[in-house]
């Protein structure tokens, strides 16, 4: 009777949980999951497959991790095999709040600054004179005042303006004090040049709880505001908008003082200037000599 035949050859060992967890990681991607392959002396992207670098960390977490589980060792390895699935987070609706924040403050850095030297000479003079009008206690209406007679004392046509502006249904009514300045001709068939003078600019574009953008607006707004009616309106136009972003994001209500059309009105609605106090009155020569001349005695008999 003939013996069996014995298979003598070795039996293939098991499979180890090191070969089991690679298996698992990469040869279990589909050919439609595949990269595409990289054309013939082109260069190789550092995405498109695991570099040596990522596969030694997988074997290294694997073995500090004593094949604790596909889970433990997924989150610790690198995002070689998700280059296709990485998210756009940088496109998301906060890095495009972001960015209109950072064009609104790089628009308005632009129309801060004074268009003309004579701007530029005005809002010296007109900022030393405010620091020294409040150090003396000056506030509001009367800050406005001394400023006026300061500045006609120093050669401008200047003085306090009040525009005032009806109910609307979107905003309600008000008023606004703020300087103008009638600068002269710059040639002799133009016509004078009408500045606008707000001492409290800044202010009047606060808003509750402000986001960090609103906040970088905000530094880039002047404190005292000199300038042109037309840079006016574009600047007024760029903070309202910001403001209102501000708000939205906080999830607060707009109130209607800070709407843009309020905020125009401010400056940009009919106005009444004051006009300023007479001159005192001079004395005039006659008058001084007959003072001297009737100093005497009185008339003789």
């Amino acid at each position: 009777m003939r013996a069996a035949q014995i298979d003598l050859s070795p039996a293939a060992p098991p499979k180890s949980r090191l070969k089991r967890l690679f298996e698992r990681q990469v040869l279990r991607v589909t050919p439609a999951e595949r990269l595409p392959s990289v054309p013939v002396g082109g260069e190789k992207d550092d995405l498109s497959e695991p570099s040596s670098v990522c596969l030694d960390g997988m074997v290294r977490s694997f073995l500090e991790d004593g094949g604790g589980g596909e889970r433990g060792t997924a989150a610790r390895c690198c995002n070689c095999f998700q280059a296709g699935d990485a998210s756009d987070d940088d496109d998301g609706p906060a890095a495009a709040d972001a960015a209109a924040a950072s064009d609104v403050a790089e628009t308005i850095k632009g129309l801060v600054h004074c268009a003309s030297l004579r701007e530029r000479n005005l809002l010296a003079d007109v900022s030393t004179l405010v620091e020294r009008h409040r150090a003396a206690g000056a506030r509001k209406l009367d800050l406005l005042r001394l400023l006026a007679d300061s500045l006609r004392a120093a050669g401008h046509d200047a003085a306090v303006c009040l525009s005032r502006w009806e109910k609307s249904p979107s905003h309600p009514a008000g008023e606004h004090a703020y300087l103008d300045v009638l600068l002269p001709a710059a040639s002799e068939r133009g016509e004078r040049e009408r500045v606008l003078v707000d001492v409290d600019f800044r202010s009047a574009f606060e808003v509750a709880r402000p986001t960090k953008a609103y906040r970088a607006v905000l530094q880039r707004l002047p404190s005292v505001f000199v300038g042109r009616e037309d840079r006016l309106r574009l600047l007024v136009a760029a903070a309202a908008d910001a403001a209102r972003a501000s708000l939205k994001k906080r999830g607060l209500h707009l109130p209607p003082w800070r709407k843009p059309e309020y905020m125009r009105a401010k400056w940009l609605s009919p106005y009444d200037r004051e006009a300023p106090p007479p001159p005192p009155p001079v004395a005039s020569t006659g008058e001084l000599a007959g003072d001297g001349e009737g100093g005497g005695d009185g008339p003789s008999a």
